[in-house]
């Protein structure tokens, strides 16, 4: 069932985060059923999102991309577009009030149910664990994981990382240096998916392991930095602005 009201975007700040608390909260408790987590023999579609954006008149629209991929013979079926006017403002956090209601209209538009949503940004790399992958998980009741360019959150060190297919590097929810890893939260990985390549921040969003989300994104990577759902969801929505 479509939770509606993670779909709105006429929220203070406030209310917003108030969402956020409620959700997560939900999620502690769903995790108790031991069936909670997506088991990956069990997927065979996926589908990845991205969003694009544009200016017109002084107000922002946003050209959302999914990308309907086949994980067991890893290639895309079909593509989705949603368009609109973009009203929440963007502010670090948030992005999940800011693109998911367009974002789940392109996803909907799929005949076909995915067992999976790939998001380009966090999961649960986020102060309330739910960013925007948790975020468009919860609201779908979809298994979501999130494969971001970027850090937000949490104490990493990846600066380092040989650019080699594989090599990872944990991102911990608190500061390793002040409290023992058995007491602390692994809540994502950075990790090098494609050789020579810069890094990327991969975290479960929901209803699925951090181990299996990573497996994931290495399986469905080829020679891109990200996931090659998520790089075709970027570039098919560039594409469609350049078209307009």
């Amino acid at each position: 069932m479509t939770v509606h009201e993670l779909l709105k975007s006429s929220y203070s700040f406030d209310e917003a985060k108030q969402l956020q608390i409620k959700y997560r909260s939900k999620i502690i408790e769903e995790q108790k059923d031991p069936d909670f987590f997506i088991e990956e023999k069990s997927i065979k579609y996926l589908i990845g999102v991205d969003i694009s954006y544009y200016k017109r008149e002084n107000q922002d629209y946003g050209i959302a991309s999914a990308v309907l991929w086949n994980y067991k013979k890893q290639k895309m079926i079909e593509t989705y577009f949603s368009e609109s006017i973009i009203d929440f403002p963007y502010k670090a956090g948030y992005l999940g009030y800011r693109e998911n209601g367009l974002i789940a209209k392109a996803i909907k538009m799929s005949k076909i149910t995915p067992d999976l949503l790939m998001c380009d940004g966090h999961g649960i790399i986020h102060p309330r664990r739910f960013g925007e992958a948790t975020h468009l998980g919860v609201a779908l009741n979809i298994p979501s994981m999130g494969v971001a360019k970027n850090p937000f959150f949490g104490f990493y060190d990846f600066q380092n990382l040989k650019r080699i297919k594989g090599t990872k590097s944990p991102i911990w929810r608190e500061d390793p240096q002040e409290i023992s890893s058995k007491n602390n939260e692994k809540i994502g990985y950075a990790v090098i998916l494609s050789n020579e390549k810069k890094p990327v921040f991969v975290s479960p969003g929901y209803k699925i392991r951090l181990e299996v989300a990573l497996n994931i994104a290495l399986n469905t990577t080829s020679e891109h930095r990200q996931p090659e759902p998520l790089f075709f969801a970027d570039h098919l929505s560039r594409k469609r602005i350049k078209n307009n």
